[in-house]
């Protein structure tokens, strides 16, 4: 999986991500995550999903721990524009609104 960080006209940075998302990448997330939440605490932190290929469990957990890890240092998190098997997986596991939503720090 490669990740791309792009700062948004509003102040938050945008992860972007493609690839596959699962137990054999997830480390690359935190990684992003946690330098992204370290580097400057932005008001918001968005992850770009539109570029996932493939997203199983393990990729949803590092979705909800990155969720967690931004809410927990005060910074809002999105997880946008997920398709396919992604948006599917995260609707039949039921955090699609939870990912998508966007949450206030």
């Amino acid at each position: 999986m490669k990740v791309a960080r792009h700062v948004d006209a509003d102040g938050a940075v945008r992860l972007v991500l493609a690839g596959e998302l699962d137990l054999a990448t997830v480390e690359t997330l935190y990684d992003s995550v946690t330098q992204t939440i370290t580097a400057g605490r932005p008001g918001r932190l968005v992850v770009d999903l539109a570029g996932v290929t493939f997203c199983d469990s393990t990729g949803i957990g590092a979705l909800l721990d990155a969720r967690t890890a931004a809410n927990s240092s005060g910074v809002a998190f999105q997880a946008t524009n997920p398709r396919g098997v992604t948006r599917r997986t995260m609707q039949v596991i039921g955090v699609f609104e939870v990912l998508t939503a966007g949450t206030a720090a």
